[in-house]
């Protein structure tokens, strides 16, 4: 079983104060799954250490940068705040077998000129389920004979879980070729997606700070210097296959 750990950075509300919205997944193998956990609780415990964030604590990545959240009156320096976010980073990007895939949508491109703030979250998540699928896919034309299930945090469940289930029958896929398109169900997931409460899903803050990464790198901010830069420490394990035109296998939509 392949698990898909996603959390989103950014909005996709029309008025939102963020042009993009970011939605990061993490693959993990049932067999890496104990491994990478691991990593995760020895995380814990370094930052327990460094910065005096309890196990209990959640890691909510636009806070933390920001000093809020649980940094609340430690008064970090910036250089400090960005060190959390590289210590978080290292550790996704060394679990062993897994994968990130990175959806970023400008949503202030012109074909949501008259649309509703949804459109822009179903196309996101439809472009992250269908790269999933495709991985899984994959693993199974190689012999394996797995199937896969995503793990979200909270909100939009409802959402999630209509285009999922729509997905599983209609999935019309554009041709490269100028043929018609073709439906290819996402038969390779299964159940619906799960709603997990981030407080209490690791994978899914690792997540968070992972789709931050990534909306910063798109849209910096300047009282932040270097946090444009961190997203390039998930390089070992960044979905390259997912978007073959972008260097970083990001899919965007619209494409550049």
């Amino acid at each position: 079983m392949y698990l898909l750990y996603v959390d989103e950075s950014g909005d996709p509300g029309p008025r939102g104060k963020e042009d993009f919205l970011v939605l990061s997944g993490l693959v993990v193998h049932e067999t890496q799954w104990p491994a990478c956990f691991r990593m995760v609780k020895d995380l814990r415990v370094a930052l327990r250490d460094q910065f005096g964030i309890r196990r209990n604590q959640e890691l909510h990545a636009s806070n933390n940068i920001a000093g809020r959240g649980a940094l609340w009156g430690r008064r970090w320096p910036v250089s400090e705040r960005l060190r959390l976010f590289q210590l978080v980073l290292e550790t996704a990007s060394q679990m062993p077998g897994v994968r990130c895939i990175n959806v970023c949508v400008r949503k202030v491109a012109q074909q949501f000129a008259s649309q509703k703030g949804h459109r822009v979250y179903e196309t996101a998540w439809r472009f992250l389920l269908q790269r999933f699928h495709n991985y899984v896919e994959e693993a199974r034309r190689r012999g394996a004979v797995d199937s896969g299930m995503v793990v979200h945090d909270v909100g939009h469940e409802v959402e999630i879980r209509k285009l999922m289930r729509k997905l599983r029958v209609y999935n019309y896929v554009p041709s490269k070729y100028g043929a018609a398109a073709r439906n290819i169900p996402l038969l390779s997931m299964v159940e619906d997606p799960v709603p997990r409460d981030s407080y209490h899903a690791q994978f899914v803050q690792v997540c968070d700070y992972m789709a931050y990464a990534l909306l910063r790198r798109e849209s910096p901010v300047p009282r932040y210097p270097g946090l444009e830069a961190v997203f390039d420490i998930l390089q070992p394990i960044l979905l390259r296959e997912a978007a073959r035109d972008d260097p970083d296998g990001v899919v965007r939509y619209p494409k550049m």
